[in-house]
């Protein structure tokens, strides 16, 4: 079975061409803007916004369908865990034992599920349409060290090649005989050691190769300037871009912190 860890979905969209500093800032203020509204509309409205924006980057809907799949738990667990533990107001839609349901509870439960669905559309709207390579430099650009950035690369590289190969000795040792199937967590982990004696070895074989080929390319070496093949740099419509998300961040604050918007979490004022 393989699996790919790498969540950038490769397309020609207007989205994939902004420049990916820009894209992160989105992500920081979109997240700082959600989490200051508490109102069940205006999380709704952000969530439908946020899915119209991913599908207009050409991202197919069994990625969102995966995201939800992932928020399921949450969606399901946190709504009941707030009505039980959070009860407030007075109209109560139902009372049994000790638990007290009320329609304020369910709202404002339903309105921070909503909320960490959104926020997980945000950040996911970043990680679909920039590769590894785009998203670690641009954060290099910001100041990131260059080392630092290089390491972050490498994980995000080697990670789906070491878990294909994890599935490759897997089922070569299951083939041979090994049983995975122990009910005992010791046994179980047991078990599993022959698999991890390949892998550390595979690790410390590619470790040694790829420290020779960065050795080669003289990383490290004091005084030398590192280049990319491509710089990334703002276009103008970068500019517009940026200049529209701290426009539309600087309005939400305004009708938040000045005018009191999205403080009920049914009322939207």
């Amino acid at each position: 079975m393989s699996f790919n860890f790498d969540l950038y979905v490769p397309r020609p969209s207007w989205l994939h061409r902004v420049d990916p500093r820009v894209k992160l800032a989105f992500v920081v203020l979109g997240t700082v803007a959600l989490l200051s509204f508490q109102n069940l509309w205006i999380m709704l409205a952000a969530l439908i916004a946020l899915q119209a924006l991913i599908l207009s980057a050409g991202v197919p809907r069994d990625r969102l369908a995966w995201v939800w799949r992932a928020m399921l738990p949450l969606n399901i667990m946190i709504p009941i865990l707030w009505v039980i533990f959070y009860p407030e107001g007075e109209q109560t839609l139902l009372h049994f034992g000790f638990v007290r349901v009320t329609a304020i509870s369910v709202v404002r439960g339903a309105a921070l599920v909503l909320r960490l669905d959104a926020i997980a559309f945000v950040w996911f709207s970043w990680l679909f349409t920039t590769d590894q390579g785009t998203l670690v430099g641009s954060l290099v650009k910001l100041g990131l060290p260059y080392n630092w950035g290089l390491v972050l690369a490498l994980s995000l590289r080697y990670i789906p090649t070491f878990y294909g190969l994890f599935s490759v000795v897997r089922d070569a040792q299951q083939s041979r005989g090994l049983d995975l199937s122990q009910e005992r967590w010791s046994e179980r982990l047991r078990a599993y050691l022959p698999i991890l004696t390949a892998m550390i070895i595979s690790a410390l074989r590619t470790a040694e190769k790829l420290g020779m080929a960065l050795e080669s390319r003289a990383l490290g070496l004091p005084g030398v300037r590192r280049t990319n093949y491509r710089e990334i740099a703002f276009r103008s419509l970068d500019y517009v871009y940026l200049g529209i998300i701290l426009a539309l961040f600087a309005g939400l604050a305004l009708l938040r912190w000045r005018y009191g918007w999205g403080v009920h979490p049914f009322y939207i004022f």
